[in-house]
């Protein structure tokens, strides 16, 4: 009886072995992105700004916008905004403002998080996504009017190679 049960053993540890690795297989995949982003306009740049795309969350934030050419520029009027396209709907998913005279030479945009819906309800992809980008808008004192510049980030049609396609 013992021989019996010893030759046993083997098997029901490959049984038990299929069992747990068909389980893996049956798990839900999901896709996850991570972008690390940068650009400039005329007066920024924009470094560090990340995006985490998964199935059940979308972040963005943390980047520093660095105004070019100067290490203090005081204003009372600062706002950015961070815009996702898709398709052709262009969506705000990130946005600060800061009133009262600062420094704005170098600005922390902050973070968001949350889920990000396309139209049919269903959360964004990264394949879903044509272009990403930044709009910074400032009070010039010395010119007395408030001024505007984009910084593009990502744009899918302007990629022939990419990883992410």
């Amino acid at each position: 009886m013992k021989k019996y049960i010893k030759s046993l053993v083997p098997w029901i540890y490959l049984m038990l072995s299929f069992f747990v690795l068909s389980g893996c297989n049956a798990q839900k995949g999901g896709n996850n992105y991570y972008l690390l982003l940068m650009g400039e306009s005329e007066s920024w740049n924009l470094t560090g700004y990340e995006i985490v795309i998964t199935p059940e969350d979308f972040k963005a934030g943390f980047g520093i916008l660095n105004m070019k050419h100067v290490n203090e520029y005081i204003t009372d009027f600062f706002h950015f905004e961070a815009h996702v396209v898709i398709d052709s709907d262009d969506s705000v998913v990130h946005t600060a403002s800061a009133t009262g005279e600062m420094n704005i030479a170098e600005y922390t945009t902050g973070a968001i998080g949350g889920p990000y819906l396309n139209k049919n309800g269903e959360s964004v992809t990264l394949k879903d996504i044509n272009e990403i980008y930044v709009v910074v808008e400032w009070w010039d004192i010395s010119k007395n009017e408030s001024i505007k510049e984009r910084i593009d980030l990502f744009n899918k049609s302007k990629k022939e190679q990419s990883f992410l396609n």
